[in-house]
């Protein structure tokens, strides 16, 4: 879905200094360097794939308390990424499956990682009770936005995996696609709120804080 992209005002410029550090911090992580490096250990890998998964599980519930929220303009574009988001626990599943991941694993209700579980609990409580601003922050513009470039990072590396296949590269091809457009859409949309009296501080700190948390998940799901 296209989006008319309108003139940033300065707070943006000065959201996207602040984030880039934190963006680098994922994107540096040891899961993301070794898939561009193309090498991955595969058991911990298998682990991760696991203890991450809630994060991809739950992201269209997400989506969905922000939909609730949502102003009536901005309703057709979490509707439109509900559905893209829907496709992606398949797609994850399918990375497990390439990997090595024993059936049935993805369905055990292990506990979280700690880590892990206070980045879920933070996306939770981001979309259900921050600003919505704050919401779509933490959610659409920090993860999403960090994914598209997560994919074109490990895919440099796991694109030349034969192993993988097509079905093991489908998250990571697909987020290397289409998330950039995601970001775009949901900063028209935070401006938009910001517009309309929502603090942009506040929007800076829920994304910079999105972004810290899902670094010390990937980091604690990828252990050796």
């Amino acid at each position: 879905m296209s989006v008319q992209v309108t003139p940033h005002p300065e707070w943006v410029v000065d959201l996207d200094r602040a984030l880039e550090p934190h963006r680098l911090a994922v994107l540096t992580t040891p899961v993301v360097e070794h898939s561009a490096e193309n090498t991955l250990v595969e058991q911990r890998m298998q682990d991760f794939l696991i203890a991450f998964y809630p994060i991809i599980r739950d992201f269209p519930q997400w989506l969905q308390l922000l939909l609730d929220r949502s102003p009536p303009e901005s309703a057709v574009f979490f509707r439109d990424n509900i559905r893209v988001e829907r496709r992606h626990d398949a797609m994850w599943r399918a990375m497990g499956d390439a990997f090595g991941v024993p059936k049935g694993r993805f369905q055990r209700q292990l506990p979280m990682l700690a880590a892990v579980r206070d980045f879920h609990d933070f996306l939770s409580a981001s979309c259900q009770v921050a600003s919505f601003a704050e919401g779509v922050a933490a959610t659409n513009y920090a993860v999403e936005g960090v994914a598209q470039r997560i994919s074109e990072k490990a895919l440099r590396g796991l694109g030349k995996n034969e192993k993988l296949g097509p079905r093991g590269r489908w998250w990571l091809e697909e987020h290397a696609k289409y998330d950039d457009e995601h970001p775009v859409h949901a900063l028209e949309i935070i401006k938009a709120r910001v517009a309309h009296g929502e603090d942009p501080e506040a929007v800076t700190a829920a994304a910079i804080h999105s972004l810290t948390l899902m670094r010390d998940a990937m980091l604690e799901a990828y252990r050796p």
